[in-house]
Formats: structure tokens, sequence, C-alpha cells
């Protein structure tokens, strides 16, 4: 069961003609960050607040209490739970969402969905698909199982899997109905 948190409001909401990025994060218990991608960086550049130093580099997500409480739930080894972060009402360029969702022993993937006006970088960060990979995503979306993608497709099993692979880690995503979400959100894939 997902558990869901509001974020502070701030006081300055402004919204202007911009687009919904996402960024992706890998942070350790201690929220020192493992890897990110290149829209985290840039969400990171924009939003300095996020981002904290000293010894080691570690995201900073207020409040405090509720983030850490995230973490904690995530990286459980006994059913470990993902939580969402939301605002009420965000401010313009300031994080919409923020999912905080178990990735590996010790590691937690953090997503965020943030308003951006720099719709020219979101749309150069766009992974470029095979045709065989877009083919294997919109049948995913359809519902069809893999053995079902790979009867149409005319592939074997482990060649669904791999494109399966490939577009999980193209779209930053742990499932392939995750994938397919990303894609939709990103209008990749348009249903």
């Amino acid at each position: 069961m997902t558990q869901t948190s509001t974020l502070p409001v701030s006081d300055e909401i402004t919204f202007s003609p911009e687009t919904i990025a996402m960024a992706c994060l890998d942070v350790d218990l201690e929220a020192r960050i493992l890897s990110c991608d290149a829209m985290a960086h840039r969400f990171l550049e924009l939003h300095p607040g996020y981002r904290h130093r000293d010894e080691v580099e570690r995201l900073h997500i207020a409040p405090d209490v509720a983030f850490d409480a995230a973490l904690r739930v995530a990286s459980r080894e006994a059913a470990p739970d993902s939580t969402v972060l939301m605002s009420e009402a965000p401010a313009s360029n300031e994080p919409v969402q923020i999912n905080v969702l178990p990735f590996q022993p010790e590691r937690v993937r953090i997503v965020i969905f943030w308003h951006t006006p720099d719709a020219a970088f979101v749309d150069e960060q766009l992974p470029s698909l095979t045709a065989r990979e877009r083919a294997v995503l919109e049948l995913a979306a359809a519902g069809l199982r893999r053995d079902r993608i790979g009867y149409q497709l005319n592939i074997s099993l482990p060649t669904v899997d791999l494109h399966c692979r490939n577009l999980r880690r193209k779209l930053s995503a742990l499932t392939m109905s995750e994938a397919v979400a990303v894609a939709t959100r990103r209008n990749i894939l348009s249903l």
C-alpha cells in the first residue's frame, strides 16, 4: 500500500505554459545521492535547495521528518513500501510530486515530477526507442503478456525480455507497467 504525504505549500504560486519533467535519483538510506539521470542533474541545478553538501552530496526534501520516514519505509527488508509526497498547490517550477520507491537493498529510487518552462531540455532528454522496442511497448500498453508479445512480433521470450529490460532502463522504470505509464506521461506512447 502506498503512503501519501503533503509537502508544505509555497507562498508564491504562478504558472506559465510549461511541461512536466521527470527526474530519477537513487539514494542510500542517509539520502546520499548514488546516481541520477540528466533530468535529475538539471533539477538539482535549478533547485539548489534540494541538494545538501557536507562531506558527500545528499538529497534534501522538506519536511525532513516525512522524507526520512519515506526512506525508512522504502528500505525495509520486510515489506518495503512506496511513498508519494505531493504538494497541494506547488509554486511554478517546484515539484508537483515526489515518489520514494523501494529499489534495491540499501538503495531507494526517488522520482521527482515538476513543472519546468525548459521544454527544449525535456524534449532533448526523451529516450530514443528502436522500432522493436516501440512495438513491445505498445503491445505491453495494450495489456499483452510476454508470451503474447513474442507471438505477435514473432520473437522469442528472451528477446522480449531483452527489449523489456532496455525499455525499463531507458524510461527509468522498475516494471513494464511503470514504463508504459512513463511513456504515456512523456508523450512517447499515445494511447
